[in-house]
Formats: structure tokens, sequence, C-alpha cells
């Protein structure tokens, strides 16, 4: 860039905050990058500029510290340093804006100083602004290092450095009881809440480096009794003067200080006396403010603190836990707790439009039950276990007045966000009620047993409070055993009394999921299955067709046998449903699924009638849309639909089946394959058509297998024409099933060479017209394509004795596959690299092949477990060097020895001797994938400087 005018520069600054100019903006962003800007910065941070120059000027210093400090030569350090801190001086008064930006860059220049060089570059700033300016009050002062600090823990997330990450991290981590201890000092010198504006910041620089870096718990006290402080001096003015409510910079103080204590509970201890004495300070202070909210309309702050104690419990209720019955001090700090959360869990009102409270206490409730139920067998235990079943026996009581549904005239005044609200809380609610089971068993559905009971019987009772108590049976009816007979079979009793057609259908819909629910019990107490077919088909002919879909389903699993003499009735049920018009695509899709399951229940000479009655609308539906003349994007959704109807009907019916329950199927499918191919001709750009078509004939093709011999040649015919526009993974997917299942038919080999040929350069072609900086963009056809090529090699090894195909050439696209940054296409093209070594010791020209590919193979895995590939994916290549080792175990031992010493590999952090031990341990492990995995993560952790992770 040419050399930049100061003077033009200020114009096109100015010219850009009036016009948004994209030249200008362009030209300004080329100003800001340049190595110049090290210059005009402090030109333009000068008091007699504008405040839009001045900004600029900041936030171009601060870009340059982030992404350009290998522009800073050491020997500047210092001037750049007193520059900051001069310049920073000069808008103590203001403009803000400006001012901010300044901290951060002073931020930014204290956290390369940390991990750059052997400076204490917090503490010179800290000594600048007390000795060096004595123009500044002492508040003054503290107020703009604690900015300054509060900068530093986003500055080490963001900047760029030569080290390493984690390095920098443990680096600024060790400054964090200074800074506590700073921002403790200001807020001592200001108690009271005169300045909040500057108090918020002081907090704000504490929650920040708490939650970024450990600090000991112990070194937090003194910080939490002043935040609790502050949450009072925020809360009880207000109170007292009748406000009644904070204001909003109390409020967002008040919420500062209760979310830092979150971060501060959970840090590590050394000593169990001082957690329960932190614990203990904020019951203190806090409980009393609950308790003046109970009537309240201020949530904000009871949801933060209950928030507070449910983070406490989460860290330190096992602690709590193991000392109950031995001290009176911790036992009292309990029941103060499970208080304090009841009476949260409790809050009056429906939630979220009447209260938003409750459900921050739910958490907590998961966390005990499983604390007590995971202790070991012995004294402990049963007293525990004593101790909280009456506080779980209220729990189950309120948590089915909480789930009550809102009633047909306040539902009017509910938003769709307010519904789905309180959907995703009686989740939550669902998910408590298995807790209070799993602590008292049968005692907990004796408790809701009776609470139906009490529904039933009064009928003044609302329909919500009943639907209520059936909600709870549904939630845990997947978890019971069978000593539960007696309540269950109350519940059934209750649910065949109920007249569903004169209460809300949602009753009914809730009564379908709840029976169909205990499938399992059912299926030891069939007497009761007639009453849960019942339901279903009422559920399946009213508006709660999508949730008796649902019971259907969960019924057909369990109970599968014990539905056969019911099986006809249901299916003219449902076909009666598919046709009704009123039920969505998508529980018209779960439907034909128990349609599919049914389909096996039922004489198979029957079967034909009822798939001709199922199936044919479908087919009819597509051969119409074929026949049309107009687009057919505008069908899509429709082709997309009747194509996900039939493939469920492909899937029961597997290669157990009799030969005549398969000949209907394969009737089926003679008569779907020329609409397909149609479809297929007309819409092959439409990837989502595709992908159906392709399912529909996977699965047809997996559950019939040799049975569609005779249409071998239509069906390679289909993945041709495919092919011909793109090379996708359903189409792909495909070829795998149809090779896996035809190649070993001696008169389907033929077939099966071309189709694999094909198959392998419709691939190549990909790789080819892909520029290699660019592989990232087809990563999910390379998963789709080693996927189905380790596949074919693992179940028909038999194609490796073809000595025409590339193995070289596909050895070399999959070990790019390694490289790229995506979990599935790693462990396809390691996975298919595997499989080609295990199986090619049986052929002498894929041995070759695997022992001229094995050095570069090896180099390509080491390069991604040492800086390449993500993290978390690199033990998927322990499998790989099994393989190597199992089958060429003396190549292996060469290679990797060799490898190790080679200057260009990324393993910089790694010593001579370590580099040595790892190569015995790789090459030497042959069984154990564990141990080999176990021996590449901690290779991983010490390349990329993440050994400290090892402790």
């Amino acid at each position: 860039m040419e050399q930049v005018d100061i003077v033009r520069l200020e114009e096109a600054i100015k010219a850009f905050y009036q016009s948004k100019d994209q030249a200008t903006n362009v030209w300004l962003s080329e100003a800001k990058v340049s190595p110049q800007a090290w210059q005009f910065v402090w030109q333009l941070m000068q008091p007699d500029k504008t405040q839009e120059v001045q900004f600029f000027g900041a936030t171009t210093l601060h870009s340059k510290l982030r992404k350009n400090w290998k522009e800073v030569t050491p020997d500047s350090h210092e001037d750049l340093k007193q520059k900051l801190v001069k310049t920073l001086l000069l808008f103590v008064g203001g403009p803000k804006l400006v001012r901010s930006r300044l901290s951060m860059c002073l931020a930014a220049y204290i956290v390369h100083m940390l991990v750059g060089s052997d400076t204490q570059p917090i503490e010179e700033v800290n000594n600048i602004l007390k000795h060096q300016v004595p123009s500044l009050t002492p508040d003054v002062q503290a107020e703009i290092l604690i900015e300054v600090l509060e900068a530093i823990p986003d500055e080490a997330h963001s900047v760029i450095t030569p080290g390493w990450r984690t390095t920098l991290h443990a680096t600024v981590g060790k400054w964090v009881s200074f800074v506590v201890q700073s921002t403790e000092d200001y807020l001592k010198m200001n108690t009271g809440i005169c300045s909040p504006t500057n108090i918020t910041r002081a907090v704000g620089c504490t929650s920040a480096w708490v939650k970024n870096y450990n600090y000991s718990l112990e070194g937090c006290v003194g910080i939490t009794s002043i935040l609790l402080e502050l949450v009072r001096q925020c809360y009880w003015p207000c109170i007292r003067d009748g406000r009644g409510t904070m204001s909003a910079k109390e409020d967002e103080l008040a919420t500062l200080c209760l979310e830092t204590l979150a971060s501060i509970v959970v840090q590590p201890f050394s000593s169990c006396k001082t957690t329960i004495g932190v614990i203990k300070m904020c019951l203190d202070a806090l409980s009393d403010i609950t308790k003046a909210e109970l009537n309240r309309g201020n949530e904000s702050i009871d949801c933060h603190i209950y928030a507070l104690l449910v983070n406490s419990m989460k860290r330190h209720s096992w602690m709590l836990l193991y000392e109950l019955v031995s001290e009176e001090e911790r036992f009292e700090l309990l029941r103060r707790i499970i208080h304090e959360l009841m009476q949260c869990t409790e809050k009056p009102g429906i939630y979220p439009v009447e209260e938003r409270c409750s459900i921050k206490a739910l958490p907590f409730w998961h966390v005990l039950q499983r604390n007590v139920l995971s202790m070991p067998t012995g004294h402990l235990k049963p007293k525990c276990l004593e101790y909280i079943k009456p506080v779980y026996a209220h729990l189950t009581r309120i948590m089915v007045r909480k789930s009550e549904q809102p009633d047909e005239k306040s539902l009017e005044e509910w938003t769709s966000d307010d519904l789905e609200c309180f959907q995703s809380y009686r989740q939550e609610i669902a998910k408590t009620f298995v807790c209070c089971y799993n602590v008292l068993k049968g005692g907990s559905l004796e408790i809701l047993s009776g609470m139906l009971d009490a529904a039933i019987s009064d009928i003044q009772t609302p329909w919500t409070s009943l639907e209520a108590c059936i909600y709870a049976f549904q939630s845990v009816g997947n978890h019971v055993c069978d000593e539960d007979s007696v309540p269950i079979c109350n519940l059934m009793r209750i649910l065949s009394s109920i007249p569903y057609s004169n209460l809300n259908v949602k009753l009914l819909g809730t009564a379908v999921q709840a029976i169909c629910s205990f499938g399992h019990w059912l299926t030891e107490n069939p007497v009761h299955i007639p009453l849960a077919i019942n339901l279903v088909v009422c559920g399946l002919q009213s508006s709660m067709s999508g949730e008796a879909t649902l019971g259907l389903k969960k019924l057909c699993r369990p109970c599968h046998c014990q539905l056969k003499p019911y099986a006809e009735s249901l299916l003219l049920v449902c076909q009666s449903c598919l046709n009704s018009g009123y039920m969505k695509t998508s529980d018209l899709v779960e439907l034909m699924r128990c349609i599919a399951s049914l389909l096996r229940l039922i004489p198979p000479a029957e079967l034909p009638k009822y798939l001709n009655l199922i199936v044919s609308p479908c087919l009819e539906e597509l051969q119409a849309i074929c026949q049309e003349q107009e687009n057919i994007t505008s069908k899509k959704s429709r082709l997309v639909f009747c194509l996900k109807m039939i493939s469920p009907l492909f899937s029961p019916l597997d290669t157990g089946c009799a030969e005549e329950l398969s000949e209907p199927l394969l009737l089926v499918m003679q008569t779907a394959m020329p609409i397909f191919q149609r479809i297929i001709e007309m819409s092959v750009e439409k990837f989502d058509v595709l992908d159906a078509v392709c399912a529909t004939m996977s699965r047809a093709i997996g559950t019939l297998r040799l049975r569609l011999l005779p249409m071998i040649q239509e069906i390679c015919q289909f993945i041709s024409a495919s092919f011909r526009t793109r090379c996708c993974p359903a189409t792909l997917e495909l070829c795998k099933t149809v090779i896996v299942v035809f190649y070993e038919d001696a008169s389907c080999q033929p077939v099966m060479h071309q189709l694999l040929r094909e198959t392998i350069q419709r691939g190549f072609q990909v790789f080819e017209t892909t520029p290699e900086q660019s592989y990232l963009t087809i990563a999910e056809i390379v998963e789709a394509f080693f996927a189905c090529l380790a596949k074919i090699v693992e179940k028909v090894p038999r194609t490796l004795k073809d000595e025409n195909l590339p193995y070289d050439r596909l050895v070399f696209y999959a070990q790019q596959g390694f490289t790229l940054a995506e979990g599935g296409a790693i462990l396809a093209s390691v996975g298919f690299i595997r499989n080609f070594v295990k199986q090619s010791w049986n052929y002498a020209h894929t041995a070759r092949i695997v022992r001229d590919t094995m050095d570069q193979t090896i180099l390509t895995s080491l390069v991604c477990i040492g800086s390449v590939a993500p993290a978390s994916h690199v033990e998927k290549f322990a499998s790989l060097f099994m393989a190597y080792n199992q089958k060429y175990g003396d190549h292996m031992a060469a290679s990797i020895c060799y490898l190790f010493v080679q200057p260009n590999l990324p393993m910089q952090h790694l010593s001579k001797d370590e580099k040595v031990r790892y190569a015995f341990l790789i090459s030497e492990e042959g069984k154990n994938k564990a141990k080999l995995q176990k021996y590449i993560y901690e290779m991983v952790l010490k390349t990329r400087g993440l050994a400290e992770q090892l402790h």
C-alpha cells in the first residue's frame, strides 16, 4: 500500500461514518492492516481529533495488537507500553468508547508480554498508575486497572500468538489471585453503591477471571462476602423505601454478583470446612430475599439465587451427603438447601406465564437422587434414603400440580413461545418423576394412584388435574416392574372408565401414550391389551392421531407377539387413517412404520390384500406425478413423502421370513422399479428425492436379497443414471448394498465387477475435479465413498482379486481423507485402508501395494495426529496401526522407527527418547486397541503442547 497521508485518512474516516461508502471502507481496511498503522494510530488518537477519528485509531491499534504482534520488535516493547498507558490516560474522562477500546489494547499488550517475555506486565502497569501518575486519585487508578484487567481473559482467547494456547492460558491464569485481590480491595473502598457503573465493572472483572481460570475456593471467601453484601444493598433499600423493584442498574449489579457467586462456588477446594462456610454464607445472606420474594413479581433475582444454590449442590452435594449422619452442621445445611429449592420448585403459578423460576431447581433433584443411589452399600446409604424419601414423596405431589396443562380459557392468552416453553418444562418434570420413582419405587406409584383416585372421584375436578396424574404415570411407565401391579391395575381401571368424549381431547392423547408406555408390563399382563388397543383406535380416529401413532409405535415393540389377534383390525383402522386427510405427513410416515410391523403378524394369504390397500395409493400417486409434463420441482415434497411411505414396508420382512411373505413385496418392488427409474430421469438433481429413492431401494435389496436377481440389470441401470449427474452419498450407499448382496453370486459377478469399477471411477472424478485445498467441501462424499469401499472390502474380500482395480490411487485419496477436519471422513478413510490392509495378505498384488504405500500412510497418520486432525478424532488411527502390526509387523516397525526421526514430522514437543518410546509402543501393540488409543492420546497431548492435561 502507498504511504498513508494522515489528512486523507481523517477525511476518509469522516466520509465513511457519514456515507458508509464501500470503496472507502476497502481503502480504510487496507490501511488498518498495513505496517504503517503502528505509526498513524497515535496521531489519530490526539485530544483535538473527532470521536470518530479517535475510535478508528483505537480499533486499528487493537486489531494490530491482536493479529500482527510479530511486527513489533522486542526493543520497542517498552516504548509501546508507555505510549499505550499515556494515551489511555488522555481518555480517562472519555469518550467511553475510546477509553474502553484502549483498555482492551493495553490488555492485549499484557497478554503478549506474559507469554513472550520474562517481564511482569501487570505489575508494571499497576506501578505506572500508582507511582508515575500522581495526578490520579487512588479511585481512578483502581478503576483504570480494573478496566484493563477485565479485558485480559477475552484478549487471551483472541490474540494470535506463536505460543501454545494452553501455555498462554496457564500463564495468564497465574494472575487470578492478584486480580481477585485487586477487585476485592477496590470494592472494600466503595462499600456503598454510589457509583454502580464502576462497581459493576469491578464485579465483572472478578467474574471474567473466576470463570476462565481456576482459583481455590479458600481464596474467594473475602470476595464472596463482599458480593453477597452488594446483593443485599441492591435489594433491600428498594423494598424498604416502597419502590418495590430495583432500578435497572441495581438489577444489573445484583444479577452479575449472583452469577459471579455461581462461578465461585464450583471452584476447587481443599477444605470441606471452607466449602460449607461459603455455602452457609450464601444461605444466610440470601434466604430472607427468597422468602420476601415468595409473593412478589421480581423473579430475576430469585432465579439467580436458586441457580447459585443448584450450582453449589451439583458440585458439593456428594460431600454433604457423606457427612449427613455424622455432622449436625452439614445436616442442617442440607436441610436448608432442600427447603430453599423445594420452595423454588413449588412456586405458585403456572410456568411460564405466571412464574419462570421453578425450572431452575429441577436439576438439583436429579443430582440428589443420583448421588444417594450411587452410594456404596453400607450403613450410610439406607440412612440417606430414609432422609430423602419424604422429600421425594412431597416432590411427587408438587410435580403433578406443576405439570397441569392450561385449560381452554387461559390457553387463549398463551403465545406459541409460551406453549413451547411449557412443553420443555413438562419434559423436565417427566425426568423428575423418574427420579422420584427411583427413590420411592412402588411408593411413588401409590402416591400417584391416590391422587388419581381423588381426581376421578370429584366431579368438579378440572380435566387438567386428571390429565396431569395420567401424565405422571406415563413418565415412569418404561421403568416400572411387575411388583408395582396394584397401582398400575388401578390406572388401567380408571383409564377404561373415563368418558373421553365429554372431556378435552388432550386427555385422550395423554391416556393413549400413558397406557402404551407400560408396554413391557403389558406383556406380563396381557389382559389389559384390549384396553390399550381400544384407546389407540380412539386416538387414531381423533385429532390426537399423532399421539396415538407414537403410542402404537411404543406398543408394537414389546407387545409384538401379543398383538397378533388384533393385527388385521388395527391394519384396517390404520388404512382408514392414511386416507382420512387429517393427519400430518410426519405422523403418516410414523404410522406406516407401525403398519410395517403389523404386517408381519397377519396370515401370509392375507398379505397381498393389505399391501394392495396400503401401497397402491402411494404407487399410483408416484405414477401420476411421473406422467405429468409440468416441472417436477413443484411435486418434490409429495415425491419424497410417497417414497418415505413405501420404504418402511421392506424393513420388517427380513430374510428369516417365509417365502410366501416375501413374494408380495417382490411384486411391489417390480411394480415400483419403472417408477423409480422415471423419477431419477426427471429429478436426479433433487438430492432429497434421490436420497429417498435410494433409501427405499437399499431397504428392499437388504430384505429381498437374491430374490431380486431378475431385476439386477434394472438396478444397475438406476445407479448409472444417478451417477451420470453426480456422485452422491445416497447412490454410494445403494452401491454398497448391491455389491455386498450380489457379488458372490456367480451369475452376477460380471455386472458387479462393472458396477464396482464405475463406483470407483465416479469417486475419482469427484477428487480430480475438486482443488486439493477445497477437499473439505466434498467431505460428505469422501466419507460415503470410503465407507462404501471399506464395507465392500470387509464383506466381499474377493473383490481384491481383480488386479486391474486402481488400489494405489484409492490408498492415495484415502490418505487425503485423513487430513480433512471432519470426523466422518477421517473414520471412513481410515476404515478403508484398515480393511484393505487386513484383506490384502491374501493376494500378492495387494500385499505389494500395502508395502509400497505404508511409509506414506503412516507418515500422513502421524502428521494428522501431531497437528492436522481434530484432537477428538485422532484415536481413530489406532485401528489402522493395529492392522499393520497384525499383518505387516516387521515392515510396520521399520517404517515407524524411520519416520519418527524425520525432521519434518510435526512433533517438536517430543524428545528423542519419547519418540523412540512411542515408536516402540505403537509398533508392538497388535491386540489391545484401548492401549494403542491411550498411547496416541498421550502423544497428541504432548505434541500439541497440552501435556499438563496428562496430570
